[in-house]
Parts: C-alpha cells; structure tokens; sequence
C-alpha cells in the first residue's frame, strides 16, 4: 500500500510563472509546409490507416520499406505513394515516399552481409519499384542510421569515414543507374554528426554523390533544444562548401513520450515548420498506427486531431516568439495567416498552469471591426483511445490589433487550438465540467508505482504525472480514488490502462482484462480490450452516476461480486459533465480542396463515437466520401448512418451540427447465421458477443450472409478479429494486415485490409458502403490469396433512409 498517498512520487515539473506566447500576424515567416505530418511505417498497407482519417492530413512525405522488404511484413514503398496519391498532394518537396532500402533485410541491426552482395540486392529490389504508378513518388535511402550499423562512425574513426565514403559512392552509382532520376537521401544517421556530415559532404560534392535530399535523424529529448542549431549548422556547411541548399527531412523524429501527446507534438511541429523542413515520426511499436494518431484503421486519437488541426493551417506562417526557446517542455507554438480566407490559427502547448496567448498585427483593413478567436482543446487519449474534436473552453470578440488569449490550468499533455475569423460571434456554452485523478496519488493496495517516458528516459512511453500503477494481480489488489463533483447527476467516467494479459511470461491466451468498478460501494465488471503492451495507453468510458461532492471509486481485483480476469495497469481517471453528444463544425475551417463534378462545398471530418444513426444539419443535402472514397450523395434532411470515427462529408454549409438521431435499426448477423464453405468453420470464443466466430476462412474457403434490404447503398460494419503477427524484431510490435474480398450478389465488391486488433478474443469494426438490390441479398467474404480475419458479426443498415 501507499502509505502517504498525499505525497505521491515526484512527476513532471509543476506549473511555470506565467508564460505568455506571442503570435505577430504583421510578420510572415514563409507558406505554410506542414513538414512535421509524416510517419516511417505509420502506413502499414494501402487502406490502414483509411482515407477517412489520412485525407485530413497534408501528407508531405511518408517512410517506407522496399517492396517485398524482410524488414517489416507491411509498410512497402508501393502502398505509401498509393496512400499519397489519394492523400498527399504532389507539389515541391511533399508528396514523396522515403524507401528505406536496407530494411530489404530481415534482421535489427541489419545483417553485415558486405557491399557487393548488398549491391546484388538493390538490383533485384530497385528495379520492381519503377513502376508508373510510383513515377515522382519515391526517394531512395540507401543507408540508415550508418553511424552504428555496418560503420560505427560515431566513434570519429577516419578509416571508417572513407570505408562508409567508398561505399556511398559506388551504392549512388548504382542506384543512379539502375534507377535514373530518382532522388536519393543521406547520410541518414541516428543523430547529427557535425564532423562525419563536414566529412560527407565534401567527399560527396567532390566524387558527384551529392544525394538531392539531406536527412539525419533526431530521437533525443535533447533535440526539441538542439534541433534549430543542427540545421543551422548544416545550412553554414553548404555555404561553406559552395553546395547549392538541399531540401531536408528529418526522416525520423521523436520519442514513445512524445508521439500521441499533441503537447509534446506540437512542439516538434513548430520547430520543423519554423525551419521549413520535412520530418517523418518514429517508428517505435507496430505498423499501421501512424505513430500512435490512428487507434484504429478509421478512428482518431487525439494525435489525430492535432496533426489535423496542423494540416489545416493555410496561407503563411508568422512570427511565434514562446516565452523560452528552444527550451523541452515549455510552451512553444506555431501561427498561420490565409488572406484569402480571412482566417487564421494558433496551434500551441507543451506546459502546464496558466498560460496567454497573444494575438499581434491583426490589421483592421483585413480583419474589419471586429475579429472573434476560440479557444479548444485537444486532448491527449493514449496511444489507442478514441477522441472526439477539440473542446472549445473560450471565445473572445474584440476590435483588431492585440488580443489576449488567457489559456487557465493548462494540461501539459494537451495541445490548444485557437481558430480567429472576422466577425462577431454568437457566445460560447461553458465547456462539461472534467476533473481528473492520477492513479499514482490514490490510495494503493498492493499494487506498483513505476516512473515512465520523461525527459531523462524518452523512450519510455507516455503516462500523465508520468507515473502509473501496475502490478494489480493479488486479490486484494485496488486503486481508491477519493473524487469531488460539483452536482449531482451522470458523469462520463474514462479510465486510462494498459495492459497485453497472456502474452510474455502469462501462460494463458491473449485475452481481454477486467476490473472491479465499485462507485460508492455499488459494484460492476469494467471490461478493458487488450493494448499492444504494458504501457499502450488506452481509455474506456462508462457512465456513473455520482452525487455532490465526495465519492469514492475504486478499482480492484476482486469484489463481492467475484474476481476478475487478467489485470491492467492504471495511469488515472477522468470525470467529464456528462452531456448529449453533439458536434459543431465551422466551414471557415473545413476543407475547401477540389470537388468533383457537381460537387460543392467544403470536406468536414466529422466524428462519431459509435456506429449509428445521426441527424446532421447546416445543409440539405451532401456527398459522402465513404471510407473507400465511394462519394455517396445524401439527403441531410433525413438521418445519415456514421461509422464510429472519422466520416468526411462534402457540403455546402457556413457549419454543421451533428446528433445521434434515430432511425431504422440495422439488421445484425451473427457468425452463427452465415453460411460456410469450403472449409470455413465456427469457432467457439467466448469473447464474441454470440459465442463464436467463424474461422478457417479463406484460401478457398468463404463465408457469406443473406438478407432481405431494399435497393440502394448501405453501410456495412464487419466485427472481426486479427491476432496474426510475425515474431523476432528487437522492439517493433509485427502485426499484420489480413485481406478480404467481399462480393456483393456475384460482383466484386472491394478486397479490403483488416489491422491487427493485437489478440484473436478483440474484436474491432470495419466499415463500408455497398450497393445492395431491393429484396434478397447475399454478401460473401473470402480471399483467394490467404486467411482472412476471424468474423464475430456483421451489421447492416441503409445509408440514408
């Protein structure tokens, strides 16, 4: 037990003296890049993440592995210039992929198989990738991280200078071959090496080696003050040299405390986009989850919404002076200024406490008499908890020139997004009320308080207070929190865990974990999928009803009514106002890109916590992208069916309000109802909502369900299970995408990719829209190729009734 638990452990600094933030819109620093959006192996395979949630994020560059590469069992230079050329716009120096090659090799570090066959290799991966489809798209590394695989040049050896020199040089030579025209990027190494690159770039401008890109990497706490003297450093060494200016990309960045937390991000973002350079985040757990801002293949973290946030800044950057530059962990910010939209945003975050923002050079003949800036927050939600959009907390009217922004009990895990348009506008409700609770300064019964990611262990990953509580597995194992509300009444209580029960030293199979909730004595089972490890967050949300003032939960391995299965580790909890879900989204501030014929209006990315029904207004009438981009027109004075997550929607609307409205209810198909050939089997799981599964299924062997419907598209919600994976890498979580072909009444539908869900007992959705014929129905599922998921249920519902 915690014997003080009013003296927890020591966590993260406590709020700053007041810092202020200063945007001056008088002073443009150049067009917005968005640089910091891009991910190594984010893109696991074409589909995963979807559309639904790329297509809001100015893809600039993406990092990949060769096609067919051993490296990794997904994330190929084929699939990421797919992605980009529905997501990332070809323009300048964005819209490329970075083909790491060396991972066409299978082991970490790379196996030392020397140059001459590591050349052979390239001749017979290269070329492949030269397709038309890839034309423009591809920037080739040839080497990553030299300064400690095959070199070690971080040890200043010049014998290991020129052998890694002699390489480089007949390894572009080769490539310029084989491959002509093609960009190349280098050195590439784990951090900057202002010897070696002096080194590097004198002997690559004398021999003609010179790569089209530089790239190097930054994965150090220490980067987010280092970062603008290295890249100075680098631009003196050109002038220095006579090497006409190189664009740059940071083709790895950032830490496991970093990514997910939109405080920590959008201090990477802003010292990229000050520096105009391209960055690519880390990759440091599995593929697919572009580095922890997509949970799932549609559904957003709050990652998610701060890179978005960052991709919607138009027009130009201007001046942000933060109250400590170049300082971890304190305030910093990016500011954006679109004179042909009359908008601009402020991005900021990275302390905690009170903070201002202040808004200068606000130009009346812009602006008019009035200009009106709101204030939201976006929240951190785990590595794999869902978030809906950023909380507006404040709005604020007054004439142009300066504005002060008061931005109180900041969280320094948050990031806040101020959006300013002209005008007046109608005030603002006061925000839920939210209170939360570190599991940490509870009361714990046996039970473990550990330190993770903080500056002094970046790759630790993130908690808030950057502690948790583990080692609940004795029976009497409980966390107590004491907690005061201001009324009576039902409170949306999020638990943040993690936890991969049965894998590691368990002996059982990989499983879901539970608790014991007890909200003032009253007990119930709280169920927790798996995450990816120990220390993946997540968060689950159930309703409470609680009274004013004390009340005491807690969360236990047992109580009077049994004990539960597996165990989790807490990071804290959160008590929100518990209110009806409804969503806002201003048009100044949507998308405004190219429309197809007859389209019209701006793209919103509009949220949905569950698959339902939902009445959306602010117009009469949209298109639906669909998450395989089908462009589905409807109707919005009739309910519209909303995957959970993201759903884009082209409509001509000043805003759009969006509710859970009802409508007819979807027809459920249990995988006991579907028909099975050709070897596809039923399963008994006892995780599934009917008992079992059907499995076995593919490779010849099909699933298929029949229903009566009437004509018109639908929306199909695919339950299902994917513990595949492959084993052996140092640190990388393998999981792997397994593939499905849905044919509708005879006729090819799709071939669809299903994300890992980490164990085959966890079942995720996977929506889509088909079109279906009035009266019967079949739909089958199958692969040709190989296994497909395991399928708990399946959901129909008509699109648009």
């Amino acid at each position: 037990m915690n014997p003080d638990p009013s003296a927890p452990p020591a966590g993260p600094p406590g709020p700053e003296p007041h810092a202020v933030l200063v945007a001056d819109f008088a002073v443009s620093t150049g067009p917005v890049l968005h640089g910091a959006t891009g991910s190594l192996y984010g893109v696991a395979d074409d589909g995963v993440p979807g559309d639904e949630l790329l297509d809001a994020l100015d893809l600039t560059t993406l990092a990949a592995g060769p096609d067919g590469g051993a490296q990794h069992p997904g994330g190929d230079a084929s699939s990421a210039v797919a992605v980009l050329r529905r997501n990332g716009r070809l323009r300048g120096t964005a819209g490329l992929a970075f083909v790491y090659l060396q991972d066409l090799f299978a082991s970490w570090p790379y196996e030392d198989v020397g140059i001459d066959v590591y050349h052979e290799r390239l001749c017979a991966v290269v070329p492949p990738m030269l397709t038309e489809a890839n034309a423009g798209r591809l920037v080739l590394v040839p080497f990553n991280e030299p300064d400690w695989i095959w070199y070690a040049l971080k040890e200043n050896a010049p014998a290991r200078f020129d052998r890694f020199m002699a390489d480089w040089t007949t390894t572009v030579r080769l490539l310029r071959g084989l491959a002509p025209g093609v960009p190349i990027a280098g050195p590439n190494e784990a951090y900057f090496h202002r010897e070696f690159l002096r080194h590097f770039l004198r002997r690559a401008r004398d021999t003609g080696t010179l790569p089209e890109w530089i790239a190097w990497h930054e994965l150090s706490p220490k980067s987010l003050a280092d970062f603008r003297g290295h890249h100075a450093e680098y631009r003196e060494l050109e002038r220095a040299l006579g090497i006409e200016p190189r664009p740059v990309n940071i083709d790895e960045y950032a830490n496991n405390r970093d990514l997910s937390v939109p405080g920590q991000l959008v201090q990477w973002a802003a010292l990229f986009e000050d520096a105009k350079v391209h960055a690519d985040m880390a990759f440091w757990t599995a593929p697919g989850g572009y580095s922890g801002a997509a949970p799932q293949t549609n559904v957003p973290s709050g990652a998610w919404w701060l890179l978005k946030a960052y991709s919607g800044m138009t027009g130009e950057t201007v001046r942000v002076t933060p109250p400590r530059p170049d300082t971890p962990d304190t305030l910093q910010g990016i500011a954006s200024l679109d004179r042909e939209r009359r908008t601009a945003q402020v991005l900021a975050g990275g302390c905690a406490g009170d903070f201002t923002i202040t808004l200068e050079g606000l130009d009346p003949a812009l602006w008019g008499e009035a200009v009106t800036a709101t204030v939201h927050r976006i929240d951190w939600t785990g590595y794999e908890g869902a978030a809906g959009p950023p909380v507006p907390l404040s709005r604020v009217t007054a004439p142009p020139g300066r504005i002060d922004l008061l931005v109180p009990q900041a969280d320094r895990m948050a990031a806040y997004w101020v959006a300013i348009a002209p005008g007046e506008a109608e005030p603002l409700a006061a925000p839920p009320w939210r209170g939360s609770w570190e599991a940490e300064h509870a009361r714990i019964t046996s039970g473990e308080v550990a330190r993770q990611g903080h500056p002094g262990e970046g790759n630790g990953f993130a908690a808030s207070g950057e502690y948790d509580v583990s080692g609940l597995n004795m029976n009497d194992s409980a966390v107590t929190f004491q907690v005061e509300v201001p009324a009576d009444g039902e409170y949306d209580l999020a638990v943040f865990y993690a936890h991969m029960y049965g894998r590691g030293a368990e002996a059982t199979e990989p499983q879901p974990a539970q608790q014991v909730l007890a909200v003032n004595g009253a007990e119930r089972f709280v169920e927790y999928p798996s995450t990816m490890n120990w220390q993946h967050r997540s968060a689950v949300h159930l309703p409470v009803r609680l009274r004013a003032g004390e009340n005491t939960l807690e969360l236990s391995k047992s109580g009077a009514i049994g004990t539960a299965r597996g165990e989790v580790a807490l990071d804290k909890i959160v008590l929100t106002e518990h209110r009806p879900e409804r969503g806002t989204y201003d048009g100044a501030f949507a998308r405004h890109e190219d429309a197809a014929e007859g389209a019209a209006g701006p793209v919103f990315d509009v949220y949905a916590s569950q698959d339902r029904y939902h009445r959306i207004s602010g117009a009469d009438r949209g298109v639906l992208l669909g998450p395989q981009n089908q462009c589905v027109p409807v109707d919005l004075t009739r309910p519209v069916f909303l995957h959970a997550g993201i759903n884009r929607l082209r409509a001509a609307a000043a805003r759009l309000v969006v509710e859970p409205a009802e409508g007819p209810a979807p027809l459920e198909v249990d995988a006991a109802e579907a028909v099975r050939s050709g070897g596809s089997c039923l399963i008994v799981n006892e995780f599934a909502r009917g008992g079992h599964v059907i499995g076995w299924n593919g490779r010849g062997a099909d699933a298929a369900i029949a229903f009566e419907a009437a004509a018109g598209p639908h929306a199909l919600v695919v339950s299902y299970a994917n513990g595949e994976r492959t084993e052996g890498h140092e640190y990388n979580v393998d999981i792997v995408t397994l593939h499905c072909d849905v044919v509708v009444n005879g006729k090819p539908a799709g071939r669809y990719p299903m994300r890992g869900t980490w164990t085959w007992n966890d079942f995720w959705t996977y929506p889509m829209i088909v079109d279906l014929a009035a009266g019967r129905n079949t739909i089958a599922f199958g692969n040709e190729d190989g296994p497909t998921a395991e399928f708990e249920r399946f959901l129909i519902a008509p699109l648009n009734p």
